[in-house]
């Protein structure tokens, strides 16, 4: 079972030696396993959105960082606004206070499961509770579609901004949910 850390400009100080592992982490998933950037020099993968406005989640089990969520509010610059707008044909871009855009997740391979009960379902609920804490009244973003069956499993209402697109032999598409 993973503790979910709340990750953010104001405490990433406590968390230096798992936010070095979750950057890595994602470098290895982003970059050797999907190979959606060219690798980096320093091995850690960071992005335009990487700013003081986002808010990690970090799920560690067994003292090591095997999932991870990105939220950044709507209302400021981030992967939706500059550079998949193009997907939102139907809605049109977020931007609203009340919104996070929900980017960079991966479980690390060992922790990978199908179904219901796996560390993706508790990263779920844990960005879900973080959002309601914060009171956010939607997250989203840019996804893969295979994640929208697991959204009506655990009864999200997922609403497509656009319509999904082939990229690289994968289908993505984004949406928000509540």
């Amino acid at each position: 079972m993973i503790t979910a850390h709340v990750v953010n400009a104001h405490n990433k100080h406590l968390y230096e030696n798992e936010f070095d592992e979750f950057l890595r982490r994602r470098h290895d998933f982003f970059v050797h396993q999907k190979h959606w950037r060219p690798p980096s020099p320093d091995g850690r993968e960071l992005d335009q959105f990487d700013t003081d406005a986002a808010t990690y989640l970090l799920g560690i089990e067994d003292g090591r960082v095997v999932t991870s969520a990105r939220l950044i509010p709507t209302s400021e610059p981030h992967m939706v606004s500059e550079v998949f707008s193009h997907m939102c044909e139907r809605s049109g871009v977020p931007r609203r206070p009340d919104w996070a855009e929900w980017t960079r997740t991966f479980v690390v391979p060992d922790k990978r499961t199908a179904g219901l009960r796996g560390t993706l379902t508790q990263l779920c609920c844990a960005v879900m509770e973080y959002a309601l804490d914060e009171g956010l009244s939607a997250v989203g973003g840019i996804q893969e579609t295979y994640f929208m069956p697991h959204h009506g499993a655990l009864k999200w209402r997922a609403e497509p901004m656009g319509m999904a697109r082939e990229e690289n032999g994968e289908w993505y598409i984004s949406l928000i949910s509540r």
